[in-house]
């Protein structure tokens, strides 16, 4: 009985081992920076309805990883988030923007490129203008997703915009 037990449970550790080896964790690089920046953003219904664009001041926060997983893939993410102050250029309004999006419009945010070929991406990309007082505030969203499997066949795109000003 004790022989039985111990193969037992040398086994289930064997087991373990292995399990744990083969889900080793993913190997991983991270960047951060962080900046100042100038922007420019126009504002439709700024201005009385006449629209403006307010110009300013953001501070930038960028993250850029990269991981590979044990099964030759790998995985980019970047992050972009930027926060501000600006002026209505006709008005005078102030403003305070919050944005999240890629450096460059339209680089994909995510991108995973798996070990069998298929691959996806996916961006998103949003900016809230806050008027102060009485100005009016602005909200503007784009993402979209895509996925191609491992023959280059495009199986899923989708794709989402949203823009209110009040």
């Amino acid at each position: 009985m004790k022989a039985q037990l111990a193969r037992f449970t040398l086994t289930l550790a064997a087991a373990a081992i292995l399990i744990l080896a083969a889900a080793a964790p993913a190997a991983a690089a991270t960047q951060t920076f962080r900046g100042q920046d100038s922007f420019s953003v126009f504002v439709p219904c700024a201005n009385g309805g006449s629209g403006e664009s307010v110009d300013g001041i953001l501070k930038v926060n960028a993250v850029f990883g990269e991981t590979f997983d044990s099964a030759g893939g790998s995985h980019l993410h970047l992050q972009f988030k930027l926060q501000g102050v600006g002026i209505g250029a006709v008005s005078g309004d102030s403003y305070q923007v919050h944005a999240n999006f890629p450096e460059i419009a339209f680089i994909p945010d995510r991108v995973n490129d798996n070990a069998g070929g298929s691959s996806n991406i996916g961006f998103s990309f949003s900016v809230d203008v806050i008027g102060m007082g009485d100005a009016p505030n602005f909200h503007g969203t784009i993402r979209f997703q895509g996925t191609q499997n491992a023959n280059g066949v495009i199986t899923m795109d989708k794709a989402f915009f949203s823009e209110t000003c009040n």
